[in-house]
């Protein structure tokens, strides 16, 4: 390892350092807020009926369309507002 680290030049170790620092920082700011990016995501979603932000139930048949309420993803299946269902 010491004649590896005697052979590359010093900017390329100190370069992968601060690489290492930055994912390292990464990954504590990630395990401190609890969360993944699913659920950063999921942030996101917006329901296919009403549009609210934050829809966390799936459609059950296509698996692809998000609602707010299980009241919406009935009230969507019944005007068929789902267009896989």
């Amino acid at each position: 390892m010491e004649k590896l680290l005697r052979r590359v030049p010093d900017p390329v170790v100190y370069v992968a350092g601060a690489v290492a620092a930055v994912f390292a920082a990464l990954r504590v700011k990630k395990i401190a807020n609890g969360g993944s990016f699913a659920d950063e995501q999921a942030a996101y979603r917006r329901c296919n009926r009403c549009g609210k932000k934050g829809a966390p139930v799936r459609c059950n048949k296509c698996r692809r369309a998000y609602y707010c309420s299980k009241h919406c993803l009935k009230d969507a299946i019944k005007l068929e507002i789902c267009e896989c269902c």
